[in-house]
């Protein structure tokens, strides 16, 4: 980001929210992600990721609030489409995202 202060919210703050939610740095991670969310509004996967950081810092409310965003964007979304194409390597890291979108109250299947 230093080297590039224009690149698009994918690679600046939507990597860092990201980032800092497997690092269990939930309220960085809100913050970062919170900025990519307003970036790109009407793309679904940095509210699913801000929903889970919200529910994994217990602010069921504001996590609600995005997975109702989730749905908006994707009436169809369900946490088992999610683990089936987020490619992250390590099976607990998945399980870390998934258990954060299910304490949001987005739908398992």
């Amino acid at each position: 980001m230093r080297l590039d202060p224009f690149a698009p919210p994918f690679l600046s703050s939507g990597c860092m929210g990201v980032g800092k939610f497997m690092l269990k740095r939930y309220g960085e991670a809100v913050r970062w992600l919170r900025e990519c969310t307003l970036c790109m509004p009407n793309v679904q996967w940095p509210h699913a990721w801000l929903a889970a950081g919200y529910a994994q810092l217990e602010q069921l409310e504001e996590a609600g609030a995005e997975a109702a965003e989730v749905l908006r964007i994707n009436p169809a979304f369900t946490i088992e489409s999610w683990k089936r194409t987020t490619p992250l390597k390590d099976p607990q890291d998945l399980e870390h995202l998934i258990a954060g979108l299910r304490k949001a109250g987005l739908p398992e299947a």
